[in-house]
């Protein structure tokens, strides 16, 4: 399982709540707003499944701005 998390920032604050059901429609939880950003977590089996939900973010209706701030590297945790 790959782990990323960012944050999103939205155009007007007042469209926060429309873009955190897309998020959660699309299995992306979420752990907080503030403002006009919207803080977001993704687990996905693959590099790729990770890469394609973030992607996807920047396509969803009043998005400004995705930023990633954590992800984690697959088999990081074995020696």
């Amino acid at each position: 399982m790959i782990w990323t998390s960012g944050f999103l920032e939205v155009d007007n604050p007042d469209g926060l709540a429309p873009v955190v059901q897309e998020l959660e429609k699309r299995g992306i939880e979420v752990n907080g707003t503030e403002n006009d950003k919207i803080v977001f977590l993704i687990e996905r089996e693959t590099p790729a499944q990770v890469k394609a939900a973030l992607d996807a973010l920047k396509d969803i209706p009043g998005v400004r701005s995705v930023n990633l701030s954590y992800y984690s590297l697959e088999g990081s945790d074995e020696e």
